[in-house]
């Protein structure tokens, strides 16, 4: 398993945060104490000691290698769903991205070339962007979706049957099939709420690509003249946090895009308020169809 992920695990163990916060933290008392004398060599010698032999334990022991072997393919499973994705989208959107993803490349060289003392807190940046990224092209797939569900006849042809299901209603005098008719009309309704919910979450999703594409170009010329990291970083924070109740938003939207039938619907329907929020809908969508029929 190890050969096929090529992990290196004693490096793994090394660049554990932990591990380097600590030979971190040695070094700089170590440094602070050296005045006195032998308890800085001491000091040092025990840390390194105790380095090597953490170095010899911990990448030998099963779990941590299992640890180390399962974030791997998180990894590999991740930039798969990723290429996937961005495969899977029209030239527009594919496009889109790649003028992102190049931004963020620009803005990576850029704090290349920063002192050193801010590489830590840049770092921090380039992950976040990397992320932002990830959401972007999340996105662009929801989007996509979103469009091919919105750009098919179904929603013109429900109002249409909807209006010919409440006049039969209003014609016939059967009590049971009107109320057949009206269960029919009910659960019509609700799916055509559908729609609705679905041009909501298709304008959040827009709205939000663009504030990760403005952000990205932010950031970029920010790059340019930088001066202060720390705000950048801020920014970032929010614009994150952000997406994340995007994310949630959209999930409480598909709540409502399916509830649960009940007969209380049936009591609910006005059939002349129906009528006439969706008549003059039917007959603009209809026209069009008409003409193409007599041409």
């Amino acid at each position: 398993m190890s050969d096929e992920l090529d992990i290196n695990y004693t490096r793994e163990a090394f660049m554990n945060p932990i591990n380097l916060g600590v030979l971190l933290v040695s070094t700089l008392t170590a440094f602070f104490i050296s005045g006195f004398g032998d308890v800085s060599s001491l000091l040092l010698t025990t840390v390194f000691g105790l380095e090597l032999m953490y170095l010899g334990i911990v990448p030998k022991l099963p779990r941590f290698r299992k640890k180390q072997e399962l974030k791997k393919i998180k990894e590999r499973h991740a930039a798969n769903n990723e290429k996937e994705l961005f495969q899977s989208l029209d030239n527009k959107s594919q496009k889109r991205f790649l003028v992102l993803k190049h931004l963020a490349k620009l803005v990576q060289e850029n704090f290349e070339k920063l002192p050193y003392s801010s590489q830590g807190l840049l770092d921090n940046i380039g992950k976040k962007i990397e992320e932002l990224l990830g959401n972007y092209l999340t996105l662009l797939d929801l989007i996509k979706r979103y469009e091919i569900y919105l750009n098919t006849s179904l929603e013109s042809s429900l109002k249409e049957e909807v209006k010919r299901q409440i006049e039969e209603i209003k014609a016939t005098d059967s009590e049971k099939l009107k109320r057949t008719k009206a269960r029919r009309v009910a659960i019509m309704q609700k799916r055509l709420k559908k729609f609705s919910v679905a041009k909501e979450k298709y304008l959040v999703c827009e709205t939000h690509l663009e504030t990760i594409e403005d952000a990205v170009r932010y950031i970029y010329e920010q790059s340019m003249t930088m001066s202060n990291p720390e705000e950048i970083g801020f920014q970032l924070d929010n614009l994150l946090n952000e997406v994340e109740e995007t994310s949630q938003l959209i999930d409480d939207l598909d709540q409502d895009i399916l509830p649960e039938y009940t007969t209380e619907w049936e009591n609910d329907l006005d059939f002349d308020s129906i009528l006439d929020e969706i008549s003059d809908d039917v007959e603009e969508e209809t026209k069009p169809t008409q003409r193409r029929v007599k041409e």
